[in-house]
């Protein structure tokens, strides 16, 4: 990057931060030349210095598009549901009690593009025509940083997939449908549109907005993860000034504020009050936060007088808990449990004469006795002694709190506690949630199926997977999980081999569920997504995020197909290695000049789109065509050309049929057809095809390889990556064969080294590169000798 790029992105970046509070890290520095480079050519520009000249003359209306161009837009319908759930069923009666007015004031205070507060219209109108709001009123506002995003919203027109999987009582009477050639676009009835207000609005610079008319629910989900701690602080505090003092605050499930010593208390699922509202106003704050009905009665077992101490200090009254009684040993435990009425025990699993496990070996029988919550010092994760407690009964698990972590200690300890007291009485276990399936055993030497956990909110899909899979003796479905809250636990109870993940589920996401056990657990997972184009956009982001492959949902008349497919996968996935990478923080080779006479062709499956990123981002913005085949799904190609043409200095598409080949564009086989090249004219055109599945696959390499080598081209680069099954190595041979220079990524590097393996064998490969290398090789056999 030369000095006048560097300078032109230091200037951006502090616009950035300067209006968003958000810094761009060195990581981030290529996407952001790769954004302006692309808002060159809109406007016509050429050069850094003339930008920089452009956006000094026009700097008001500039900054307005470099905040949209440098900031995520991302957000659906309904995201993390169980908050409207615990609004309805826990809070809003008390927020009614409170209100002198009779109108509930909304913020969606990062709305982005209009779902959220839009979503919060639904809601509120379902909730007026249900009589849940008695004769109070209700307005919305939805604000974000973006005018871009707000002027959609305020047009608020959507495809119709966007609220597809919303359901049929929301979207009845609320939406209005286009006819003819727009009937895939939908958009809100009037009354739902009337209800919402959108704004612009920089949560660090709110100045007197909205100080006069303060609001009963803020909501301020998925945006906090973009700041640093002390932007955090100054976003809460701006938040409860404009916060009614019986108001709420919602945060969205992954974002922690514990620790920043804010004066807020925390209800339930990342939903937040004041804490002096719980101060001065007692009776309300305990029907918040769920003590309207009796204390939950506590033993709490420990040879430790402190932690005894401490645990009365955390299960308070005013927090809903009571500890009737302790007990400094096990023996002690059983006679205080002969007399006394009991809703759930802690133990400590060392003690002296009989530890909590021997105490759990041979008293603890379900259903007999209260539920037990572990409380010891011994670390959770990896610890045979912590499995075998949860083995023989126990319900979950904490570290022993100290004076260092009381509050973040208490608030952990306080909601499971009250999650296994809802979970007990409502046997969700048992009856929704989770099955454990009997371990046979043998005495004969066998290798072991693949332990495989299904996580999916929807018992219908979960039975089909689980049908499926069943089928063959090679794998064994140990649990079937529909709250993936619960996947941490199932986790370390069940210790799959393999994890098959929605993508859309309520309280977590499959995005957010990978974030939290892939860097944990490393369990190869794959995504099972419906076929439609916003799942596919997420899809894309589970694969960077560490999902090794993908699978579409299975119908009905192809499950037999479809499941052998699947079967393959998991078995695949038993022994593959997980990667994640992470974009270098500028593109060294920009100023290489390649010879655009070559043709460069790409083969790919299985951890393909990651391993294509890696490429692709490191080549100059200045190339030869390139043709890619990865196998997938035909949404999910248009997904993934639209993710790389966001990242890379040149144009990625999803190829057309008839396309002329040209210079610096990258072209996708589009899922479920097969991309040939012929040559015209003197021309080299692309051509699409559904002809028969070849390998087993549409689109094919082989079928891709086979026709360049048909065309006699002189200046070829053949290149096959990782992917399970053999397909495109014949194809690379006669590549090869026809003079083209072939590279196959080396085992080492791939997530399954199956197609690179197989053109190895058939001696169809020049060069064996890491993967991080293969853009270097392409550079290094294409450049222009100047």
């Amino acid at each position: 990057m030369n000095e006048e790029w560097q300078q032109l992105i230091k200037i951006v970046s502090k616009i950035v931060q300067d209006e968003t509070g958000n810094q761009i890290s060195e990581k981030n520095i290529s996407m952001v030349e790769s954004r302006l480079s692309k808002r060159f050519l809109s406007l016509g520009i050429k050069s850094p210095s003339e930008y920089s000249a452009y956006l000094e003359d026009n700097l008001l209306e500039e900054k307005k598009a470099i905040i949209s161009m440098l900031t995520t837009h991302h957000s659906f319908f309904f995201r993390e549901y169980f908050h409207f759930e615990d609004i309805e069923k826990k809070l809003l009666k008390n927020i009614l009690i409170a209100k002198k007015d009779k109108t509930i004031r909304i913020w969606s205070s990062a709305s982005s593009q209009g779902q959220e507060a839009y979503s919060l219209s639904m809601f509120f109108h379902r909730l007026k025509l249900e009589r849940k709001l008695n004769d109070f009123d209700f307005k919305i506002i939805g604000t974000d940083i973006d005018h871009e995003s707000i002027k959609y919203a305020q047009n608020g027109v959507y495809i119709y997939r966007d609220i597809s999987h919303v359901p049929m009582s929301y979207i009845h009477g609320n939406w209005l449908r286009g006819k003819g050639e727009i009937r895939d676009y939908v958009k809100p009835k009037k009354h739902i549109k009337d209800s919402v207000l959108f704004e612009e609005a920089n949560l660090l610079k709110l100045g007197n907005r909205f100080l006069s008319e303060k609001f009963d629910i803020i909501f301020c989900r998925n945006v906090l993860i973009y700041f640093h701690s002390d932007q955090i602080k100054e976003i809460i505090k701006n938040l409860l000034l404009r916060l009614e003092p019986h108001g709420i605050l919602v945060l969205g499930i992954s974002e922690s504020i514990v620790g920043l010593d804010l004066p807020v208390k925390l209800l339930s699922n990342s939903i937040y009050c004041q804490s002096f509202y719980l101060e001065n106003e007692k009776q309300i704050a305990q029907k918040i936060i769920g003590t309207k009905k009796s204390l939950i009665r506590v033993l709490c077992v420990d040879d430790s007088p402190t932690i005894l101490v401490l645990m009365k200090k955390i299960l308070s009254a005013d927090k809903g808990f009571e500890v009737v009684a302790t007990a400094v040993s096990a023996k002690d435990a059983r006679e205080k449990l002969k007399t006394l009425s009991i809703d759930i025990v802690t133990l400590d699993i060392h003690m002296p004469e009989e530890t909590g496990i021997d105490y759990l070996r041979t008293s603890f029988t379900k259903g007999k006795h209260p539920p037990v919550l572990i409380v010891s010092s011994i670390e959770r994760d990896g610890t045979d002694i912590a499995k075998e407690a949860l083995d023989l009964g126990a319900s979950d698990y904490v570290e022993k709190p100290d004076l260092k972590n009381i509050v973040e200690s208490s608030e952990e300890i306080c909601f499971k506690i009250d999650t296994i007291i809802k979970s007990h009485s409502n046997s969700i276990l048992e009856n929704n949630n989770f099955k454990l399936e009997p371990i046979k055993t043998t005495n004969l030497r066998m290798r072991e199926p693949i332990k495989v956990l299904i996580v999916d909110d929807s018992q219908t899909i979960r039975m089909q997977l689980k049908k499926i899979l069943s089928s063959s003796s090679e794998i064994k479905v140990v649990g079937e999980l529909e709250d993936p809250r619960q996947i941490d636990k199932y986790i370390q109870l069940l210790k799959p081999d393999v994890i098959t993940l929605d993508i859309n589920m309520p309280y977590l996401n499959g995005i957010d569920v990978l974030k939290l056990i892939i860097p944990r657990y490393k369990i190869p997972t794959i995504v099972v997504s419906a076929l439609n184009l916003e799942e596919g956009s997420l899809v894309m982001e589970a694969l960077e995020l560490g999902a090794i492959d993908f699978f579409q949902k299975p119908e009905m008349q192809s499950i037999f197909e479809e499941g052998k497919a699947l079967i393959e996968k998991i078995i695949q996935a038993k022994n593959a290695k997980i990667s994640i990478h992470n974009s270098r923080a500028y593109n060294y080779n920009e100023n290489k000049i390649l010879d655009e006479n070559y043709l460069i062709a790409i083969g790919s499956s299985t951890g393909g789109t990651e391993a294509l990123k890696l490429i692709l981002e490191q080549l100059p913005s200045q190339i030869p065509p390139i043709l890619i085949v990865q196998h997938i799904p035909r949404i999910y190609s248009k997904a993934l050309a639209e993710r790389l043409n966001n990242i890379c200095p040149f144009d990625v598409v999803e190829a057309e049929n008839n396309e002329i080949l040209c210079a610096n564009k990258v072209y996708i086989a589009p899922g479920n057809y097969h991309m040939t090249l012929k040559k015209t004219s003197y021309k080299l055109q692309i051509q699409i095809s559904d002809a028969g599945l070849v390998n087993g696959h549409r689109p094919s390499v082989d079928v891709l390889f086979n026709s360049i080598a048909e065309q006699n081209l002189k200046k070829i680069v053949g290149v096959i990556l990782t992917g399970m099954g053999k397909d495109g190595a014949r194809g690379l041979k006669q590549l090869k064969e026809c003079g083209a220079k072939t590279i196959a990524q080396n085992e080492e590097t791939c997530v399954v080294f199956g197609m690179p393996h197989e053109a190895i064998k058939l001696q169809a490969v020049d060069f064996i590169e890491p993967l991080e290398n293969i853009s270097n090789k392409i550079i290094s056999l294409t450049k222009l000798n100047l």
